[in-house]
């Protein structure tokens, strides 16, 4: 086995952490396995910040509403997660890849499907606020907590509100107020995959992270030497996050700027 150091310098404050890995060439399916926590550490730490200024988030246990929304990971995200339904016991496994191919079914009949699967498509934005009033929950959502908690992906661990609870029924029309969290680990992780694959960077619907898994098997074996994926991914999210911090400036000094006109 071999340790591997991970040095981050992010808004919230520096992290390090340890990743061991076998020796040699290391799935990057499996590295994105090992960092998704650290979006748990750096929110946890936007947490507390936002607190100390009077800004406590108002998620709580038993809270479901982000899971309702169309939640896009990175493509190695969606593969981990397909094998993670495949190590699931019967007779779950059955139960939640049967809600996987239920809420496809539904989105081929609404004609979300289509949509979803585009990228490039000029309205997805519009399918996003289409599907929430949909009412699709996601597969791995029962009596309202998450079954994958522990493994839940980094758009699910960086998505943190302060205002009340009720304004989440409607998110299009009331007033949502999120927690400033600076890391962005979906997005570099589907940067690093763009560029060890040659592929055009692109995000997987939660939704359909199993039928796309499955039409691309080759993402399963993508990897490289560990300590050179995870300098680069460091190296992405560091970049990623200050772009982050940088737009939110901007867009205080511009309302600053509209307050005072």
């Amino acid at each position: 086995m071999a340790t591997h150091p991970i040095r981050l310098q992010l808004p919230e404050g520096g992290i390090e952490a340890l990743i061991e890995t076998p020796d040699g060439p290391h799935r990057l399916v499996d590295l994105a396995f090992q960092v998704v926590g650290v979006s748990s550490v750096v929110a946890e730490m936007g947490e507390k910040a936002a607190a100390r200024n009077g800004k406590p988030a108002s998620c709580s246990k038993g809270c479901d509403a982000c899971c309702w929304h169309l939640i896009q990971v990175s493509p190695p995200e969606a593969v981990f997660l397909s094998e993670l339904v495949e190590s699931m016991d019967e007779p779950r496994k059955s139960v939640v890849k049967k809600r996987f191919s239920r809420t496809i079914e539904r989105l081929e009949k609404t004609g979300l499907l289509k949509k979803l699967e585009d990228p490039d498509d000029p309205l997805l934005k519009q399918a996003e606020e289409e599907y929430f009033f949909s009412r699709v929950p996601c597969p791995f959502l029962e009596n309202r907590s998450c079954i994958i908690y522990e493994f839940r992906p980094s758009r699910c661990r960086e998505y943190m509100v302060f205002t009340p609870p009720a304004n989440c029924a409607d998110p299009y029309r009331n007033q949502i107020g999120m927690l400033p969290v600076s890391i962005r680990m979906s997005e570099a992780l589907t940067w690093l995959w763009a560029s060890m694959t040659k592929e055009k960077p692109k995000y997987v619907p939660l939704v359909l992270s199993l039928k796309w898994a499955g039409e691309n098997p080759a993402t399963r074996s993508t990897g490289a030497d560990p300590r050179r994926m995870i300098e680069v991914l460091c190296g992405l999210v560091e970049n990623i996050a200050a772009n982050v911090e940088r737009e939110a400036l901007q867009k205080k000094c511009s309302s600053r700027i509209c307050e005072e006109r």
